[in-house]
């Protein structure tokens, strides 16, 4: 005989019922835990969970940029030739009306096609009159209407930030340069004349200069860019950089070469008097500061102009970063101090 006694029901909410204590139990301990933590802690975490552009600096932003410049540079191969080739001899203007000049041509083709082929179709009326139709309808070009030039010098100035913070490679990575006060401007000598123009490529002046190509008496095949700060009290321009001489553009070139060239290749013997060639105007090259010199700088520029047989107002100090390419606008790779700010800032 089998020993079995009959099936035993059990009530399945008692099981139900320990479970949920259980489950309440654990989510009063971990309450306990969370409340029993002080508030440093959970700001502490809250901060870690913030958005990192929430959370960010102005300065770590500017450093930010930086670094993708940089980047943007290695990946930018453009053609510099065609470029300074178009700022310095107006070149763009030849090429919008060859382009112009080849549409028309494309307009006449295509009429001829059509009344080609209207002739082909004279048999039946009801087809001649359809592409008579077409002929006349067809949108006809306004050789009076002017297009609006694109301005292909505006822009091309490479203007700096207003630096937030001091970079740590300051003394290693940088160049400074000490600004004069006057007129930031782009000198481009081409076509036997040399004009100055401003940041939006109005023309400020023009003139003949001892620059390559720059005048009637010089005239060759060069051409030269220039960037400037233009003193008009003393007729002078204090070249900052060098973009293209002698048809030789270094756009892609970083800073140390550009100044480099700027100080060889501008012969102050020729540049810096006024006389019948350059109608006088004066070309003096601003030079570099030495990082050894930085601090004598920093406590006192006009002292130091000075030791350098310079004299001009002071507006200001401008930093290149020493891997910086020369792009036309804003560009965190060059930063600005004002000169009331120099002590401030460089402490």
């Amino acid at each position: 005989m089998s020993e079995f006694k009959g099936f035993t029901f059990e009530n399945p909410i008692k099981h139900e019922s320990e479970s949920q204590d259980a489950h309440l139990a654990d989510l009063s301990l971990k309450f306990n835990r969370i409340s029993t933590d002080d508030n440093g802690s959970r700001l502490d975490s809250f901060k870690n969970f913030r958005s990192p552009i929430a959370s960010r600096s102005r300065s770590d932003a500017q450093e930010k940029r930086r670094l993708e410049a940089l980047e943007l540079q290695k990946q930018q191969r453009q053609t510099s030739v065609n470029k300074a080739r178009q700022i310095a001899l107006n070149t763009a203007e030849e090429d919008e009306s060859a382009s112009d000049e080849e549409e028309e041509e494309e307009e006449v083709e295509l009429v001829e096609t059509v009344i080609t082929h209207t002739k082909r179709l004279r048999d039946s009326d009801d087809e001649m009159e359809e592409a008579s139709k077409y002929v006349k309808t067809m949108p006809k070009k306004n050789k009076n209407k002017q297009k609006k030039k694109k301005n292909i010098h505006a822009n091309q100035i490479m203007y700096s930030e207003t630096m937030e913070s001091v970079p740590q490679d300051l003394l290693t990575d940088w160049v400074l340069m000490i600004c004069p006060k006057g007129k930031r401007c782009m000198v481009t000598s081409g076509s036997g004349e040399t004009i100055a123009r401003s940041r939006a490529g109005n023309i400020l002046a023009r003139f003949q200069s001892r620059l390559p190509n720059g005048s009637r008496t010089n005239r060759t095949s060069d051409f030269c860019i220039l960037d400037c700060i233009y003193d008009a009290v003393h007729w002078t321009f204090y070249v900052l950089d060098i973009m293209c001489w002698r048809g030789y553009p270094i756009f892609d070139c970083d800073t140390n070469f550009r100044h480099f060239w700027l100080q060889t290749k501008l012969e102050s013997n020729e540049l810096d008097r006024a006389d019948g060639h350059n109608q006088f105007y004066k070309f003096i090259p601003l030079k570099p500061v030495l990082t050894t010199e930085t601090q004598q700088v920093i406590q006192d520029p006009e002292q130091y102009i000075k030791s350098q047989d310079l004299c001009y107002d002071i507006d200001g100090l401008l930093f290149y970063h020493r891997q910086a390419h020369y792009r036309g606008g804003s560009t965190p790779l060059v930063c600005w101090v004002p000169r009331d700010e120099i002590h401030n800032m460089l402490k």
